[in-house]
């Protein structure tokens, strides 16, 4: 095999050259390494010795644009924030800044309806663990498309199992940090076993999560359980829809609202459960291992939670 010494020219020849499908989605890039917006997915980049490459040393959100309103930023920020901090990381601008980046970057991917892809790294300046190595912390913003599940999913519903895969510790759970591997390892999971989502287990045999989703359940007294959130993601949507399901227990929809462990018999006899994610809202699972759960289809807690959800959106903050 004879290797070639490549120029500054050939590089940006081949970056032009190399396309794959999933950089259809990719409509625009704002980096504080670049200076600037990239519009061509080949030069969305980072450095390779930048932290949140190889140590996935850094922490990440995805917000929801949807008609030109952003969904829960000052929550998403919030929570940047505080990843960020409990890894000793500043977020490289304000909070202000975010805001304008995100305004100037869509208005050059020229879409009203996105998924963001919010980074902030440790930053480049060398391959070891130590993170005073790095420059400083960088911030990778990218406009990708908003990809929604089709209707149906919410009128059938989708399936889950119980995972293999060993959950986080608490600490490290609560942060969304780039390290991801446990989550990669549930996706695939998911994929192999030919099921829409696998839920890890704690030691004690309660339920935490999904991958990316947070997983709450309807109980058989009516009353909507979500896990503690000691060793969970303390997700920003989930958040909220317990927030708008007040309205619902006032009006006798619901017997209550709680914070508990959920054992796998709780999911059995659940008569909904539900899977609350950024860009899933409020999705109906109505299998469980091959087991129907409930009715077999969206049951009318999921279906009012999911117009609940979808009708604050249209009072986001307009970008």
């Amino acid at each position: 095999m004879s290797l070639t010494l490549l120029t500054p020219a050939q590089i940006l020849a081949k970056l032009a050259e190399k396309k794959y499908p999933a950089q259809q989605s990719y409509l625009a890039m704002y980096s504080t390494w670049w200076g600037g917006i990239v519009t061509e997915p080949g030069l969305m980049t980072v450095p390779v010795d930048d932290h949140l490459v190889h140590r996935g040393d850094g922490v990440f959100e995805a917000i929801k644009v949807v008609n030109g309103r952003i969904f829960l930023f000052a929550e998403h920020m919030r929570r940047l924030e505080a990843s960020a901090a409990q890894i000793g990381l500043k977020l490289p601008m304000s909070i202000a800044d975010v805001k304008t980046a995100i305004s100037e970057t869509m208005k050059v991917a020229n879409v009203q309806d996105a998924l963001l892809r919010l980074y902030v790294s440790r930053g480049p300046g060398g391959f070891t663990t130590n993170p005073y190595d790095s420059v400083g912390e960088q911030l990778y913003l990218v406009v990708t498309t908003l990809k929604l599940l089709p209707p149906e999913k919410y009128q059938e519903g989708v399936s889950i199992a119980k995972s293999a895969v060993p959950p986080k510790e608490p600490a490290f759970a609560r942060i969304k940090s780039c390290n991801y591997l446990p989550n990669v390892l549930m996706k695939k999971e998911s994929v192999d076993r030919g099921v829409d989502f696998t839920i890890n287990v704690d030691e004690k045999g309660n339920f935490l999560e999904g991958s990316t989703e947070n997983m709450v359940i309807l109980d058989k007294d009516g009353v909507l359980v979500r896990p503690p959130l000691h060793q969970i993601l303390k997700g920003t949507t989930m958040m909220r829809t317990f927030e708008l399901a007040e309205s619902l227990v006032k009006s006798g929809e619901l017997k209550s609202i709680q914070e508990r462990n959920i054992t796998e018999q709780d999911i059995k006899s659940a008569k909904e459960v539900m899977m609350i994610g950024t860009t899933l809202d409020v999705l109906p699972v109505t299998k469980y291992e091959g087991q129907k759960i409930g009715a077999g289809v969206q049951g009318p807690v999921a279906k009012k939670l999911n117009e609940l959800v979808r009708e604050d959106m249209k009072n986001a903050e307009q970008i």
